[in-house]
């Protein structure tokens, strides 16, 4: 249970450092849900390798199995951050938006991966 709180802090951190900064910088050059898009990419190989350690993963997937998991995981990228939008419009503060967020999509994510690696 403690090994899952490490990675519920890692997660939603990765969420606050990165993936927030990356949808706030590119969206300043392309619209919002593009921005989104390219995060989405990042982070599925971030989350890829954060879960794989959680389970001790030896050996990658096939091929398909993992092309299955990251459109899986672009549409619900697309999904959290739509709310996160709602959220952000809603209380006028992006980073609070996104933590809550990312709080709300670490359970979704859990399964996609433990699907994929577990």
């Amino acid at each position: 249970m403690i090994d899952l709180l490490a990675i519920n802090i890692v997660y939603v951190a990765y969420r606050l450092l990165v993936s927030a900064h990356i949808v706030k910088f590119v969206n300043k050059y392309v619209p919002y849900y593009v921005a989104v898009l390219i995060m989405a990419q990042v982070s599925f190989a971030y989350d890829a390798g954060l879960f794989s350690i959680f389970w001790s993963v030896n050996e990658l997937p096939v091929l398909t199995e993992i092309v299955k998991s990251d459109i899986m995981y672009t549409i619900r990228v697309l999904a959290a951050w739509w709310l996160i939008k709602k959220i952000w419009d809603k209380i006028n503060n992006y980073w609070v938006a996104v933590f809550i967020g990312a709080e709300i999509t670490f359970v979704l994510d859990y399964f996609i991966f433990a699907e994929l690696f577990y």
